[in-house]
C-alpha cells in the first residue's frame, strides 16, 4: 500500500490549519449558546446532548400480527359421495394396452422375416 510522506513544514502547516478550524468551530458554538440564553432557552437542555441510541428494531416493514378468532369456526358438513376414480390409473391402462399391441405387431412383422426350421 502506498503511503504519503509529509515534510516537517507541511505537517506544521496542517496542524496549525486544523487548530484554527477547531477554534472557529468552538467560537461558533459559543455564539449559538449566547443566542439561546437571550431567547430564554434552558442551558441544561443544551448542555445535555444525548448520544444517538439505537433501538433494537429492525429496519423494514413491520410484521402484522395474526388475528385470533374469538369463536371456533365450525366446518360445514360434507355429504357422502362416490369416490372418484383415480385419473392416473385410468390413463395408464390404455397406454399399457397400446404398448402391448405395438409389441405384438412388431413381433408378428419380424416373425415371417425369419426362416422357419
Amino acid at each position: 500500500m502506498k503511503s504519503i510522506k509529509f515534510s516537517d513544514a507541511e505537517l506544521e502547516f496542517l496542524q496549525n490549519h486544523y487548530e484554527l478550524e477547531l477554534m472557529d468551530a468552538e467560537n461558533y458554538v459559543g455564539e449559538i449558546k449566547n443566542i439561546l440564553k437571550k431567547l430564554g432557552a434552558i442551558e441544561q437542555e443544551v448542555a445535555k446532548e444525548k448520544p444517538a441510541v439505537k433501538s433494537g428494531k429492525k429496519a423494514g416493514r413491520p410484521k402484522q400480527e395474526k388475528k385470533v378468532a374469538a369463536e371456533k369456526v365450525v366446518a360445514p358438513e360434507v355429504k357422502a359421495t362416490k369416490k372418484p376414480t383415480p385419473k392416473k390409473a385410468a390413463k395408464k391402462a390404455p397406454k399399457a394396452a397400446k404398448k402391448a399391441a405395438t409389441k405384438k405387431v412388431a413381433a408378428v412383422a419380424q416373425a415371417p422375416a425369419e426362416p422357419a426350421k
